[in-house]
């Protein structure tokens, strides 16, 4: 069989299921690392923004309620948006 044939058949024995398994955990396992990743990235940036004082938050445009807010939300809580900041 042709090599660019070859490339495109699938390997269904037993050792090509298992690399494609393997694959399959590998990519689950990436992404639970880079999940873990953003909350920790998260945390990180909410204890920042706490540690802001008054002027600095007025330059930036945000009140200390919505600094509370933002702070207060659990570590896992992104809403998909980086920041989420009602003012």
């Amino acid at each position: 069989m042709p090599p660019h044939v070859q490339a495109s058949v699938r390997d269904w024995t037993a050792a090509g299921a298992a690399g494609e398994l393997a694959r399959s955990a590998g990519a689950a396992l990436a992404q639970g690392l880079l999940t873990l990743l953003r909350w920790q990235e998260l945390a990180r940036q909410r204890r920042a923004l706490a540690a802001l004082d008054d002027h600095m938050l007025k330059d930036i445009g945000l009140s200390r309620a919505a600094v509370a807010q933002e702070t207060g939300r659990w570590f896992w809580d992104d809403g998909g948006d980086a920041w989420r900041i009602s003012r």
